[in-house]
Order: structure tokens, then sequence, then C-alpha cells
């Protein structure tokens, strides 16, 4: 199955998701900020395990119940990871300075779902999500740096749990995991002959889409993945909520080498319904 069919694929199933909601309406958007702790190994690139936090990082949320519950999801996230950078070295007699790595996350998901179960105290939901994710990954040698990517779109499965829920507080628990994902990687030689081909003509958006498309099919087999999501809400006034959550996503791909990659952070919650 090529990229496009897929793509084209896992954006109609949505439209074929049916569910029913038996809470009551909500239109609310959510802005999310805080810092977030990354440890990163990717064998391509380096067998050093690259760590860095970064002071702030940031999510978008819209979610929605009629007949369903419904979301749409932006993330992102800017790490500069280094085992001694910077650093200065000397060439030709010159002093100069090496920077760390720069890593760029950027996630869109539109999700859908359902409430399971009749427990008022604890209610619970399960639904599914299309996911694109694109990490750009920028590796700094010194005089020299290499450009790399961890891409993936695809159809996951996930479940919410409510573990408290007040008048004006409710505290969730929330993982999503991959079902199927189409996953485009850098080669093993970095910047083979068809990475310096997708890369010729110098555009970023078919550059992209060039990437992509050298990607194949992932399951779970070869794709191991889970973000888990703990967040607590507190109801300002009928139109403004403030909250916290943890977020702990971790990332393990076997082909053709070893990623692990851990990303857990902390963030403030401003909700405001629509």
């Amino acid at each position: 199955m090529s990229f496009k069919s897929l793509f084209t694929t896992l954006v109609l199933l949505p439209l074929f998701f049916t569910a029913r909601a038996q809470q009551d309406t909500t239109n609310q958007l959510t802005l999310s900020l805080g810092p977030a702790h990354l440890s990163r190994q990717d064998l391509i690139f380096s067998p050093f395990i690259h760590q860095d936090i970064a002071p702030l990082v940031f999510g978008l949320k819209h979610e929605w119940n009629k007949k369903s519950h419904q979301y749409v999801r932006l993330n992102y996230a800017g790490f500069s990871a280094g085992l001694e950078t910077p650093y200065d070295y000397i060439f030709n007699g010159e002093v100069m300075t090496a920077y760390p790595h720069s890593f760029t996350f950027v996630s869109l998901g539109y999700g859908m779902g359902k409430y399971v179960g009749h427990s008022e105290k604890h209610p619970s939901m399960v639904g599914g999500a299309l996911t694109l994710d694109v990490q750009a990954l920028d590796y700094q040698y010194g005089r020299s740096s290499y450009f790399g990517y961890f891409s993936t779109v695809g159809l996951s499965a996930w479940y919410k749990y409510t573990f408290f829920q007040g008048k004006k507080s409710r505290l969730t628990g929330r993982i999503e995991v991959p079902l199927v994902s189409w996953l485009a990687r850098s080669p093993y030689l970095i910047n083979d002959d068809e990475f310096i081909q997708n890369a010729y003509s110098h555009n970023g958006f078919k550059t992209f889409f060039a990437f992509m498309g050298d990607g194949h099919l992932a399951t779970w087999g070869e794709l191991n993945r889970a973000n888990i999501d703990i967040e607590y809400q507190y109801r300002l006034s009928d139109k403004f909520s403030l909250g916290a959550a943890w977020r702990l996503g971790f990332i393990h791909a076997g082909k053709p080498v070893d990623l692990f990659s851990y990303q857990q952070g902390l963030e403030v919650m401003v909700g405001m319904k629509l």
C-alpha cells in the first residue's frame, strides 16, 4: 500500500466511526504550557543518550461533545540536546564553537470516542485518533551537521478514565497506543543517494512528502509507542477553568537500528468554554 492510499484511508476512516455520548454537551478550548524533559537515543546518528529540558512546550486542544466526543489537538516542543555542548574547537588556527543538537517536534491529531459504562462517579471513554507526528532533527558535530527526521501518520486507540469528578473539579487519566502507522525515518547512512535526491528540489513541502513517501507500514511489532496523560481541572467559573497535567511519551522503533525516546512534562492548563 502506498503512502497516498494509506493517508486517504486514514483521513476517511473517522467519518465511518459512529459514537454516542451520554454526558452534557461541551465545547471547550484548552491551552497548555510548561517545561518538558527529553531523553533520546537514536543509533542512526549517535550511540549516546541526549537529554535536555525545554523551559516551555505548547499545546492547544479543542474538544466538543454532541453526538460523539471529538477533539482536535496541536502540540509543539523544541529541545537543544547535547553531551558537553557548547564547546570550542580549533580549525585552521581559528577557535570555533560547537552547538548542541536541535530537535523540533510537532504533532496534529483528530480524535473521536464515546462514553462506556454507566458509572456517574468514574465515567470512561474509548475511541480512535488520526495523528500526524513530525520530528525534525538537526545533529551538530562541530564543523559538520546532519539533518534527520522521524515522522508518522496513523490510527491509534485511546482510553480515558475519570478517577474523581466533583462539582468543580475532575481528575482523569488517558493512554493512547498506535494500531497502524505509516513510518518514515532517516536512512541508516544518514545522507544516502535517495535522501539527497529527495532534498534536491530545495522545496520544504516537496521534500517532506518525498521523505514520507519513502516510509512503510508499521504495526506494534515494529513501532512501540504510548502516550499517557494525567490531568486535573478546576472550574473557576461557567466560562473558565484552570488545571495541571503530567504527560509521558515513549517511542521505540527498531528498524533500521534502535531509537528510544522518553519525553515527560508538567503543564499548566487554561480552559475556556466556547
